[in-house]
């Protein structure tokens, strides 16, 4: 029977302001992924650097931790993880600790963690077996993508592909800002056209669909933990109206906003 690992704390989409930093010379007790969605400084192995936005790191419980947000918010996603099935399970799949991983953006991580959330909210029969298998998933979905990036493209691919998820990442990290394909572009110093082309081969959406789309996952994760208003949500998520979100919303979700709040109350045994 595979051993256990529990996750002892998470964070989804965390923020800070600018000029935050966090040191910790010693380390902490737990083995801690950590996703950023900003340019950030960070220490590993192989000393201190600035990195884009989009990289991740994991440490181990000794490894000294140090990050800096310079030039940004602090936007992180991370995981404290502990049990004597962390080990073998990233032996196994290749991870390595204390380097700091460019890998773009981790489409699995989110909805891993929100996973993990429920059923320790929950508690449910058998929730910590759960909660073993999806870091487990977790694990070994993040050791296929570092060996798929290892025998990637061409460096010009590969720096090409790294502009297009920069580009990216700094429009989701603004969901409220009111984005044109023009003003994306301009981030890269790249040709409308031209990104309009290679943001769809990358990503499989055009640049504004894709924006919509992670609108609509943003709003969703809102409407189920946190106690904001649709007004305000729609708001945060860059929707000129109620209206306007709600009717997107529905044709998108399938539901509306309040049967998301509803149903996510419901799960929680809250009734009203």
């Amino acid at each position: 029977m595979p051993q256990d690992i529990e996750v002892v704390e998470l964070a989804i989409d965390l923020r800070h302001e600018r000029g935050t930093k966090i040191e910790m010379s010693g380390g902490t007790p737990f083995y801690t992924f950590i996703y950023f969605n900003c340019p950030i400084v960070l220490l590993d192995q192989y000393g201190y650097r600035e990195w884009p936005a989009g990289v991740n790191i994991l440490y181990a419980p000794d490894d000294p931790r140090y990050l800096r947000a310079e030039s940004s918010d602090l936007l992180n996603t991370w995981f404290h993880a502990a049990g004597p099935g962390v080990v073998p399970c990233l032996e196994a799949y290749g991870i390595p600790l204390n380097t700091v991983l460019d890998l773009g953006e981790l489409p699995f991580l989110k909805t891993t963690l929100e996973e993990i959330r429920r059923e320790r909210v929950l508690k449910a029969l058998h929730w910590e077996d759960a909660v073993s298998d999806l870091v487990r998933r977790f694990y070994r979905k993040l050791g296929d993508l570092i060996r798929d990036t290892e025998n990637a493209a061409s460096p010009a691919q590969l720096k090409s592909e790294r502009l297009l998820r920069d580009i990216r990442m700094r429009v989701h990290s603004n969901l409220a800002y009111r984005w044109t394909l023009q003003e994306m572009a301009n981030l890269g110093d790249l040709h409308p056209a031209w990104f309009g082309i290679a943001y769809k081969k990358q990503f499989g959406l055009t640049p504004i669909d894709d924006l919509l789309e992670a609108r609509m996952k943003h709003a969703e994760a809102l409407l189920r933990h946190l106690p904001m208003t649709v007004t305000h949500i729609a708001s945060d998520c860059g929707f000129p109206s109620v209206e306007h979100f709600t009717r997107l919303f529905r044709k998108r979700m399938g539901c509306t906003p309040g049967d998301v709040r509803r149903q996510a109350r419901l799960s929680l045994g809250i009734n009203g």
